[in-house]
């Protein structure tokens, strides 16, 4: 058997499981685990029943020689990172986001949590991309700005955001803490509007459409400077290997070096984002299989890797301009976790 059967027959091995925690697991694309779920449901390996799947007795057999599955790493530390490095900083931060606006699915928003935001400041301080630097943030609905300015440590915070609502908030807090941050209304499918290569570091968690994904990583070109760091998330669950042997390519071409990948880092949280019914049905993820899963989640199974990226010399954007934005922006074949479906009807 290959590893991804694997992982879900240890999985299972530990006991029945629902679709949830089955998928965070596991590390294969949504399109391949599903299609290889049901391809172990029609052999009869596993079975489905009252929202778990489970071994049969001939996966039992099959999974003779895997352990059941045990979670190698420590949740407490955020993957090797103390998320109360800045524990001042962090409650600051946590009255600050106190009634923030929730997500709103149009522009596929969802925040992670804040010890994850916090892991994230961790590992940006150790490799020197905190203190001193001119940072920009492409996209802010985690409020990563104000977890930033909470710490006191760069030279300027900048953020770029779509949504008017962050906008404003993001201003308020602000004002009433008197940071220093600057924020503007913008939406990455227009022109770049800042001076070109004019900051240290920036941070965004793009779309996961290819061509989203592109014109987001080319504005991030466009603002940095020669030796600027760029941070994204990015996912194994919206974005196959292909996709990600396709980004890393267009990565090299823009003149980045991937330096650091800190696999499934930030955690998105159902609860936290209050994704419901609403949510899910403007998905496809849960048109995939013909059986009903059961809300809400049992495990935070939207995680997505941290990435870190230098410039060896003046960053080329692949993309400069206007780009069309439409729903293509939002999806493409792989982006099923994506709610860009209206509930009436689908693509």
């Amino acid at each position: 058997m290959n590893r991804y059967e694997a992982q879900i027959l240890r999985s299972l091995k530990e006991g029945p499981k629902s679709f949830w925690r089955l998928l965070d697991e596991q590390d294969e694309h949504i399109q391949g685990f599903v299609a290889r779920v049901k391809r172990l449901l029609a052999e009869g390996v596993i079975q489905y029943r009252e929202g778990k799947f489970f071994l049969s007795e001939s996966g039992v057999e099959r999974a003779q020689s895997l352990l059941p599955y045990r979670r190698a790493t420590c949740e407490r530390c955020r993957g090797g990172y103390n998320p109360l490095f800045w524990e001042e900083a962090f409650s600051l931060y946590a009255r600050l986001v106190t009634d923030r606006p929730l997500p709103n699915l149009d522009f596929d928003q969802g925040f992670m949590t804040k010890e994850d935001i916090f892991a994230r400041i961790a590992f940006m301080y150790e490799r020197g991309d905190l203190e001193a630097q001119n940072i920009l943030i492409l996209g802010d609905d985690d409020l990563f700005s104000l977890a930033l300015a909470a710490t006191g440590l760069p030279a300027s915070i900048t953020v770029l955001e779509i949504d008017p609502r962050l906008v404003e908030f993001i201003g308020e807090r602000t004002k009433e803490n008197g940071f220093a941050i600057e924020v503007r209304e913008y939406n990455v499918a227009d022109s770049y509007p800042l001076r070109d290569h004019a900051f240290d570091v920036l941070v965004t968690d793009p779309v996961e459409s290819e061509r989203g994904l592109i014109a987001t990583l080319s504005r991030g070109a466009q603002a940095l400077r020669r030796e600027g760091v760029l941070y994204f998330g990015l996912t194994t669950i919206e974005s196959s290997w292909h996709k990600w042997y396709n980004i890393e390519k267009v990565l090299l071409d823009m003149k980045f070096v991937i330096t650091d990948i800190l696999r499934r880092f930030s955690a998105y949280p159902d609860d936290d984002n209050q994704f419901d019914e609403v949510f899910y049905d403007r998905t496809m993820m849960r048109r995939l299989l013909a059986v009903e899963l059961p809300l809400p989640a049992d495990a935070d199974w939207f995680r997505s890797s941290f990435i870190r990226c230098e410039a060896i010399e003046e960053p080329r954007p692949i993309v400069v301009g206007k780009v069309p934005f439409d729903r293509s922006f939002y999806l493409d074949d792989e982006t099923v976790a994506t709610p860009g479906y209206g509930s009436e009807k689908k693509l």
